[in-house]
């Protein structure tokens, strides 16, 4: 074999292991997928061939997930917050740093919304039949085996899916009205402690998947992961780009709700995006539509003509916890509300058989990218 065949070989042997090298190395875009929550959420990441793999990836989000539920899941009797909802009235809590968080971000929003938006809602989200369930209530329906772990997200859907709607009597309202008010709940961070006036019901279901798509964003990011796109049940983080270097496209149904037309698309990154509407979780009572958004003020569910709210934050628990507040505030008071505090937010509501749509201010640079 002469020296220049050898050297050829060589040089061969070092183009190959370039190429190899640009090959794995090369962003790809990855995917997770799983159920939480009692929804399901999917998770897609820019990441080369050798970096971080979605299976392992994916059992720290589940992991991670999972002690989320455990801290502020209604649905979970053992959960740090129904612990918190069973403490004696007037007695400081020590919470996790993590629950003070959510609970301190969901009263500042109840006080923005002068009440609209109020954490302690739960007890009509409960007596609206919107809320977590005893078993014994529900009679002639038999519970599959794979429902019977009250901490698996087959467990309520099932429990949605089954139990029959009906609606509650004005003393049950009545009775439920009374255990709602934020001004009652006290965070104290210093000290670590959450403490209830009275007997109301904290429910985190309005933010908590937001903030476990902050969490879980986090995650990535922790691992060196610089474009992604993390979703919970609808609620959105977008970071970075896509491996085309292009941003991230996302749908807003908008006025197309019932056409069947192509949503509104919006291109963005670093933000993160929740959405709420009036289609997403209702059940009907003689041809009635009652929706799962309780209006705190009424003691009723939002009946108003908004049909749907997107709101962009730089939080997705901040932008999930909006979206519900719009909802309840409906397209005109959300509106002035959003264009006054800067908030970007996109109201569709009804008109006639049709939807239209209006956006505040803020919002009005993201809706220059629709494609």
């Amino acid at each position: 074999m002469t020296r220049s065949y050898k050297r050829s070989i060589l040089v061969g042997l070092v183009l190959l292991s370039a190429v190899f090298y640009v090959l794995v190395n090369r962003p790809q875009l990855k995917q997770i997928h799983g159920k939480t929550m009692g929804t399901t959420y999917s998770i897609s990441y820019s990441s080369s061939y050798l970096e971080y793999s979605a299976s392992d990836l994916k059992v720290d989000v589940d992991q991670l997930l999972e002690q989320i539920n455990d801290s502020m899941s209604t649905y979970r009797p053992d959960s740090e917050l129904m612990q918190f909802n069973g403490y004696p009235v007037g007695k400081p809590f020590k919470a996790s740093p993590e629950l003070l968080d959510v609970a301190a971000l969901s009263l500042e929003i109840s006080t923005l919304s002068a009440g609209a938006y109020d954490v302690t809602v739960g007890p009509l989200v409960n007596v609206w039949g919107f809320g977590p369930r005893d078993v014994k209530e529900i009679t002639g329906q038999k519970i599959n085996e794979t429902a019977q772990d009250t901490k698996a997200p087959e467990f309520v859907e099932w429990m949605l899916a089954n139990y029959p709607a009906k609606l509650p009597q004005q003393s049950e309202l009545d009775a439920a009205i009374k255990r709602v008010g934020y001004q009652n709940l006290f965070v104290n961070k210093e000290k670590g402690t959450l403490t209830r006036n009275k007997d109301i019901y904290v429910d985190l279901s309005s933010i908590a998947k937001g903030h476990g798509v902050d969490r879980v964003a986090s995650l990535l990011g922790s691992k060196g992961i610089k474009g992604y796109m993390v979703e919970i049940g609808g609620e959105v983080k977008l970071t970075g780009n896509k491996p085309d270097g292009t941003h991230w496209r996302l749908g807003i149904r908008g006025p197309a709700i019932s056409a069947g037309d192509p949503p509104v698309i919006i291109s963005l990154t670093d933000k993160a995006v929740a959405t709420s509407g009036d289609y997403l979780n209702y059940y009907e009572v003689d041809g009635q539509k009652y929706s799962h958004t309780i209006d705190p003020r009424t003691g009723h569910p939002e009946m108003g003509r908004l049909a749907e709210v997107a709101v962009i934050s730089d939080t997705v628990a901040e932008a999930d916890a909006m979206a519900t507040m719009f909802m309840v505030l409906g397209d005109k008071e959300g509106l002035e509300l959003a264009n006054r505090e800067g908030i970007a937010a996109y109201f569709t509501y009804h008109s006639g058989n049709s939807f239209e749509s209006v956006s505040s201010d803020a919002f009005k640079p993201y809706l220059e990218t629709i494609h």
